[in-house]
């Protein structure tokens, strides 16, 4: 499948003197077992394809409206997330689900589908890499929620099923202790405040943990050159004349950094010297397939990081920005009626992540919330004047209910 792209910039410079790492797990290809591919139909592939453009556009947006600071992003989070709200949305919510995500080719049943098989394939297709998913919805007493919609989410996304009282502060620690069991503790506080009229809440958790195929050297304290041009002191990961998968762009250069059994992979994308990453990013794509890419000797140096990144307020503009409007209206456009007969829509998306990146593997979590609230009632729109009495006018006074007028007059002076 492609590869959900997490954006590197890594330093090429000389090199220091080296230690070993000297792991007693490091990984031996005679060890492992074969990867266990993931066999998609025709309409699976449509999915996929269309859930990683829309991840990689997101991505790009999130990245733009954050200036210089880094994001790390999942996009099978997201989409796990949205295909459970759009599961509900029926008419033209659903339709604008399809089209501005690329979904429009599949039925709401072959989108379950797809998932649920994504999810199982993902957990098996390397025994040495640890991933799982989970997901739940949370529900308030005061929302009727469809029996076939809870169904749904339990035999597609095998969801957790949990009624609560938004307004508890207990609730709120509930959400927050799930979000973190299910993440390893790498993600403790997902929410800092419930909205207490919130009606419904879908959440997807993602935990990865995969150990390197390579054996790292490392290389303390070299320079890497910050995008304001400031030298930064990183420890770094070193590997010298490996065959690995790279391919030069002219712009950018891209090298794939394999785990385990290789059915997991990092794919570095680096900025030629001169380049920025907003500036490649729009040729950056989501399907790797499509590279020019061959087995090279590769002598690879990468920096050491962990990285927390929470979407904040971003996640909704940015899917706005892209078409997708009509889930986020409070005045009656959204239609969610395959959730509940009562009207509501999304009023927050949020995701948090953590990636961790040393010289025996990668761990990250991610975890994505989509709450709705109850649709208001449409504000009363009346249109402005401006009234300036600075001359001559005249006045009445009348008994409105008869309209019989008691007083006539002007005022002139």
């Amino acid at each position: 499948m492609k590869r959900i792209l997490s954006l590197l910039a890594v330093a090429l410079l000389l090199a220091p003197a080296c230690s070993k790492i000297d792991r007693e797990d490091n990984l031996r290809g005679s060890d492992l077992k074969p990867v266990v591919p993931i066999r998609l139909t025709k309409s699976d592939e449509g999915i996929r394809d269309a859930s990683n453009d829309f991840g990689l556009n997101t991505f790009r947006l999130l990245y733009g409206d954050g200036g210089t600071g880094d994001v790390a992003f999942s996009p099978l989070s997201l989409s796990l997330a949205l295909a459970m709200a759009a599961e509900g949305a029926e008419g033209q919510t659903w339709q604008q689900f399809a089209d501005v995500i690329g979904w429009d080719a599949a039925t709401k049943e072959e989108l379950g589908a797809y998932y649920r098989k994504m999810v199982d394939g993902l957990v098996k297709a390397d025994e040495s890499v640890q991933f799982t998913s989970a997901n739940s919805f949370w529900t308030a007493r005061t929302l009727r929620m469809r029996s076939s919609y809870a169904s749904l989410l339990k035999d597609y996304f095998q969801a957790e099923a949990y009624e609560v009282d938004f307004s508890l502060p207990a609730t709120l620690e509930q959400i927050n202790r799930w979000c973190s069991d299910k993440t390893d503790g790498k993600i403790p506080q997902m929410l800092s405040a419930i909205d207490p009229d919130t009606a419904l809440m879908l959440i997807n958790a993602l935990l990865f943990k995969a150990p390197w195929r390579l054996t790292w050297d490392i290389k303390p304290g070299r320079d890497f050159t910050a995008a304001s041009g400031a030298k930064v002191k990183k420890d770094y990961l070193y590997v010298q004349d490996q065959q690995l998968t790279y391919g030069d762009f002219g712009d950018f250069e891209l090298v794939r950094a394999p785990y385990g059994n290789t059915a997991y992979q990092m794919d570095i994308i680096l900025p030629k010297e001169g380049k920025t990453l907003a500036e490649i990013l729009p040729q950056v794509e989501s399907d790797a397939v499509n590279y020019d890419l061959q087995t090279t000797e590769v002598t690879l140096y990468l920096p050491k990081w962990s990285t927390d990144y929470s979407t904040g307020d971003a996640l909704i503009p940015a899917l706005k920005a892209q078409g997708l409007t009509l889930p986020f209206d409070p005045y009656g456009q959204a239609d969610f009626s395959g959730i509940s007969e009562q009207d509501i829509y999304i009023n927050k998306i949020q995701q948090k992540v953590r990636i961790d990146v040393t010289e025996k593997g990668t761990e990250f979590a991610a975890v994505t919330v989509v709450g709705f609230g109850f649709t208001a009632v449409m504000p009363v729109s009346y249109p402005k004047v401006t009234v300036d009495v600075n001359r001559p006018f005249a006045y009445t006074i009348r008994e409105t209910t008869s309209g019989t007028i008691l007083l006539l007059g002007t005022l002139s002076e």
